[in-house]
């Protein structure tokens, strides 16, 4: 090597050199994956004259290529979508795939070099080069580096292969980087995300528990979430569900999470009261207004001036009274019977029903206007059913409350909430509390056992909830010698043998991970349990 060569390579090292310092200094501040990226391609263009700079990543929607970062590319063409590159065509697809080093001298004699208007944007025509190094983590490409070199140079290509080389390795290193930091961050977010629906969950219990709601199932959860979102407002809400579910108590919530807490909740059972007493009891009466009226009567909807009038089962209301009511609720103003001045009144309405008010409005019997003008916020309440995980903690409040009153300590034992959980219970809470009061009361043991539960709920195995299917009767388990009946009685579902093929097959696809079969058949857990103990499922 001469003197002039000599110079010469030691100019490259230098250059190279300051390059590599230049991008170092890039790492140093504070991490901006497209900043960083965008310099160093910027450093190896102005510095070093590797220009058209690029880094090629994997879309993970597709087997391509995204030139993901870009310096000394038209930004329309990058937009345009020119640079989405076939991972199994051109130099950069085969870097990506083999990890090796894409070395194409002079582009116009390389066919397997795939020809872009883009990479060609800045060259004055004469011999062009394009070089392209994998970006690698534990030895497998994770992206491509490549550039572009035009005109004849002096300095060989490895020079160029090994600074950029360097390049590849810092932007790796601070691909890596942002990734752990989009990872942690998804990964704090979704944990911020359920902490703070676990604070939700864990509030709304307790609002809940302060009106008496137990419970903390996801149906009963809707439920309470439902009515606190809407309990500052104005709007009607409408109870739905059977009797037994805990409507008066949801109505009470609502009043006491409301702006109108501190006036009076009025309630009125429109089933309870007969027709010819009903028009009084609600609108009120002057004196001498009919036989037996010897005085003034102040009627419910006025005594819940600027508090909360609850109807209880509006779907029994007469249809004379039901006109009457929705004036009421139209004009603000009430007619006691007998009078001819009208009562200003401000209140809010709270209705319940265990009917299904849409098909009394089908059939007449009750008022299309006036179900819009109550059925504007409506709110399912969940049977008992549908609430198993709340079973035993309901039957073990009441059973404290028992031992309270009566002075005993009876407790469950552990084989009797089972039999609690696999009950239909058509009267829903309250038939829940009348069944453990008579377990109770009838146990000669303090210690209330399975076969004890069973006897307790024989006589109401009789009941059938409108809609569903009669429950099994609680009896003891079959012996085991006798032969299993065709289908098996459980709460509120059949249990048929031809199910066991179905469960089996869901089993098997989520590798018995039975919570999720129980999700994906769109059933609980102990239902799901049930099936495989009744169905001999798994069994040698």
């Amino acid at each position: 090597m001469n003197v002039t060569q000599e110079r010469t390579a030691q100019q490259m090292m230098k250059r190279e050199l300051i390059v590599i310092l230049e991008m170092a200094k890039l790492l140093e501040k504070p991490l901006d994956a497209p900043r960083t990226i965008q310099g160093i391609l910027r450093l190896l263009a102005q510095l070093y004259g590797l220009n058209c700079g690029r880094v090629s990543l994997p879309d993970p929607g597709s087997k391509t290529l995204q030139v993901k970062y870009a310096y000394g590319l038209a930004p329309e063409d990058l937009k345009a979508g020119r640079f989405n590159l076939d991972i199994n065509q051109g130099v950069t697809g085969y870097v990506m795939r083999t990890g090796s080093i894409g070395l194409v001298p002079d582009v116009n004699n390389e066919p397997l070099f795939v020809r872009r208007i883009t990479e060609l944007s800045h060259h004055s025509g004469g011999r062009m080069a394009f070089i392209a190094v994998p970006i690698l983590e534990s030895g497998t490409p994770i992206g491509v580096l490549s550039v572009q070199r035009e005109g004849m140079h002096e300095r060989p290509f490895d020079e160029d292969i090994s600074l950029l080389r360097v390049a590849a390795a810092m932007i790796g290193q601070v691909l890596r980087i942002h990734q752990f930091v989009v990872d942690q961050t998804e990964h704090l977010v979704k944990e911020n995300q359920s902490l703070r629906h676990s604070i939700a969950i864990e509030g709304m219990v307790k609002q809940s528990l302060a009106h008496g709601i137990l419970g903390s199932s996801p149906a009963l959860m809707d439920a309470v979430r439902s009515t606190i979102q809407v309990a500052h407002s104005d709007a009607p809400v409408m109870l739905l569900g059977e009797s037994g579910t805990g409507k008066e108590k949801f109505a009470r919530m609502i009043h006491q999470q409301s702006d109108r807490r501190e006036k009076p909740f009025i309630c009125i059972n429109c089933a309870a009261i007969p027709a010819d007493l009903l028009e009084s009891e609600l609108f009120g009466h002057t004196k001498g207004a009919f036989t037996g009226a010897s005085q003034n009567k102040q009627g419910k909807i006025v005594q819940a001036d600027g508090g909360t009038l609850f109807l209880d089962e509006i779907g029994d209301m007469p249809l004379s009274l039901q006109a009457k009511l929705l004036r009421v609720l139209q004009e603000k103003k009430v007619d006691p019977i007998g009078s001819h001045d009208s009562i200003s009144v401000d209140f809010r309405v709270i209705t319940a029903t265990h009917v299904n008010l849409q098909a009394s409005v089908n059939q007449g019997a009750f008022r299309l206007d006036l179900f819009y003008r109550l059925h504007v916020v409506p709110v399912h309440l969940p049977p008992l059913r549908e609430r198993q995980e709340d079973i035993r903690q309901l039957a073990l409040h009441f059973l404290n409350e028992l031992n309270h009153h009566y002075e005993r300590n009876w407790s469950l034992a552990p084989e009797a909430f089972s039999v609690l959980e696999n009950f239909a219970w058509p009267g829903n809470i309250r038939q829940l509390q009348n069944v453990l009061e008579r377990a109770a009361l009838t146990s000669e043991q303090e210690l209330l056992e399975a076969d004890k539960l069973r006897q307790a709920l024989a006589s109401e195995s009789a009941i059938t909830i409108p809609g569903h299917r009669q429950p099994a009767p609680a009896v003891a388990e079959e012996a085991a010698d006798s032969e299993p009946p065709r289908q098996y009685g459980r709460a509120y579902n059949w249990v048929q043998e031809d199910e066991a093929d179905r469960i089996r097959a869901m089993l098997s696809q989520t590798n018995n991970n039975q919570s999720e079969a129980a999700r994906r058949l769109n059933i609980s857990l102990r239902q799901l349990r049930y099936r495989v103990d009744k169905l001999g499922i798994g069994r040698n």
